[in-house]
């Protein structure tokens, strides 16, 4: 099972842009002029090998017209991925939002990888702003 986690986000998110992205029956360099970047750091999007700002796919939702929700559905893939279990995921779903936040704080705070805690930050803000277009 792959557990670099990172390398999967990248993946999933890249996946979920390439997808819409022929769906909407766009070329490459179509959208990464209407994002106002290259055409190769698209590709690198779509691949995984990087990974967008939060804030090229929110433009990006509104270049294909969809609800930026759309690049966060592979993320059951990645939860997977990552070995949570049905019974883990379950014995967190009703945890008190403070429990949870005290245990993510105490859990980053024995990182130390600088490309963990980039990734990390990269989807909190991510889900962040879904969370907010969704109030």
């Amino acid at each position: 099972m792959d557990r670099d986690w990172r390398a999967q986000f990248k993946r999933v998110v890249g996946d979920r842009m390439r997808r819409c992205r022929l769906a909407s029956k766009l070329s490459r360099a179509a959208v990464a002029r209407a994002l106002q970047i290259s055409k190769n750091q698209y590709i690198g999007y779509e691949r995984g090998v990087n990974h967008p700002s939060s804030e090229i796919l929110m433009r990006l939702a509104t270049v294909l017209d969809l609800p930026p929700g759309q690049f966060s559905k592979g993320m059951a893939t990645l939860v997977a991925a990552m070995g949570f279990t049905d019974t883990e995921q379950e014995l967190y779903k009703n945890e008190p939002a403070a429990a949870s936040r005290s245990r993510a704080n105490l859990a980053i705070a024995e990182i130390s990888d600088s490309g963990t805690l980039s990734a990390l930050a990269y989807l909190t803000e991510f889900l962040a702003q879904l969370d907010r277009q969704t109030l």
